[in-house]
């Protein structure tokens, strides 16, 4: 797919410099806002859905090219350097699961079909697959791969290498999937993810061939959102560890060891977003939306501003440095 030439420099200019980032103001579709510039974040707000009638959800991810929120389908997931899009495709049966990428600054589009085993409880059809999650450095797209039902239990992971675009699956089986699931290490040579059941589990480190590494005897699920599960330099990480993910715990990576637990805010009928923000900071869920929280629990910004009665599914991502 080729560009013409003014798109083509647009783009080019866009990621030469800085991707421009959502605006203050409102989000198409919703009665959400954004109430602090995004410009030169660590985190960037990537895409939201809200609840429909057909389909189930509306989604949307932010277009640096035409500064816009655009309507899309399937979950959309952007590289750190925001180059890259990558698009989970709606299943539709009999065909395989399938990831559509878009390079931003060629604007070439490939679809890939993923390696997921067959549903042995429906024929024709494929295990569940769903969270696409890049890798601090850009180079991977993790999807999980699971079965379904209550408390649902892993198949393994697709890793896509980028920007080959190559897909592998990697078989590791009866980890506890909860909330997005399978998350990167911070030299995103691993991954970690939930083990055990609800109200009593750990977290295990894999490598990219399946093999346990470690295992963390702590609360709760790995943080799925904004820099992730661990810190900038990987000395702690966070898990939303209480019922309802009321709280969240922060734990020392080498000792596993409390560091501290944090109250959170709690919204029916909007997704929980907790993930870092820098080394010191939270992003996470606050009385008026989302914002960035201390180590003490205390908002120092409001980023946005939900309200109670909004549903809403909100995404934030890394971003690369510079």
């Amino acid at each position: 797919m080729i560009m013409n030439l003014a798109a083509a420099l647009a783009m080019t200019a866009t990621l030469g410099t800085a991707p421009a980032q959502p605006p203050v103001g409102k989000l198409p579709g919703t009665s959400a806002k954004v109430v602090a510039k995004m410009a030169g974040r660590p985190i960037q707000l990537t895409s939201y859905s809200t609840p429909s009638t057909r389909p189930p959800f509306s989604k949307r991810v932010w277009d640096p090219a035409k500064r816009a929120f655009v309507e899309t389908e399937g979950e959309v997931a952007v590289s750190p350097d925001e180059r890259w899009t990558a698009t989970l495709a709606e299943t539709r049966p009999p065909g395989k699961p399938t990831m559509t990428f878009v390079d931003r600054q060629s604007g070439d589009r490939t679809n890939v079909e993923l390696p997921v085993p067959a549903d042995p409880e429906q024929e024709g059809q494929y295990l569940h697959t769903l969270w696409p999650t890049w890798s601090p450095d850009g180079r991977h797209l993790l999807l999980n791969v699971f079965e379904a039902g209550f408390e649902p239990r892993s198949e393994g992971i697709v890793l896509i290498d980028v920007p080959t675009l190559k897909a592998r699956f990697v078989r590791i089986e009866k980890a506890l999937i909860t909330v997005g699931g399978f998350q990167w290490t911070r030299d995103g040579k691993d991954v970690v993810v939930r083990w055990g059941k609800n109200g009593k589990s750990s977290i295990r480190q894999y490598d990219l061939t399946g093999a346990v590494k470690r295992t963390w005897h702590v609360r709760g699920r790995p943080a799925a959102q904004g820099q992730g599960t661990f810190t900038p330099s990987g000395r702690r990480f966070v898990t939303a560890c209480m019922s309802l993910e009321k709280s969240a715990c922060v734990w020392d990576t080498a000792t596993g060891k409390a560091v501290t637990r944090i109250k959170l805010a709690f919204s029916p009928v909007w997704s929980p977003v907790l993930g870092w923000y820098d080394e010191s900071h939270l992003l996470a869920p606050t009385p008026e939306g989302v914002g960035v929280v201390d180590l003490k629990g205390k908002v120092v910004e409001t980023l946005l501003k939900v309200p109670k009665k909004q549903g809403l599914y909100l995404r934030f991502e890394a971003r690369g440095k510079g």
